[in-house]
């Protein structure tokens, strides 16, 4: 998997090393990061497609993405998986619905 072309730079600024060192706790290239920061327009339209999108989508004004404290990456479910894990021990949210979703 290549590097995470979005980066982390979306996040709040205060999380943002806490997500780095998520990531860096696996092997390199093991994630992507696709999604972090969207604003409200941003996530109205995935709230209205929906139902052509495989994870679960938080309606605008609910989701954490849209304060800077949610990232999505993706990458082999058994690692996801175990940074869901992890993630969690730290305090983070993650649930297996959801795999590629990271929030605080």
């Amino acid at each position: 998997m290549s590097p995470s072309p979005k980066g982390l730079g979306g996040l709040r600024r205060w999380l943002r090393p806490y997500a780095q060192a998520l990531i860096a706790s696996f092997p390199p290239g093991s994630f992507q990061v696709t999604s972090v920061r969207r604003s409200r327009s941003q996530q109205l339209a995935l709230w209205r497609n929906r139902a052509n999108n495989p994870y679960p989508v938080a309606p605008p004004g609910s989701s954490k993405h849209e304060l800077g404290l949610a990232w999505d990456m993706v990458g082999d479910r058994s690692r996801l998986e175990a940074a869901g894990a992890l993630w969690k021990s730290w305090g983070g949210k993650w649930w297996p619905a959801d795999p590629i979703h990271f929030e605080y």
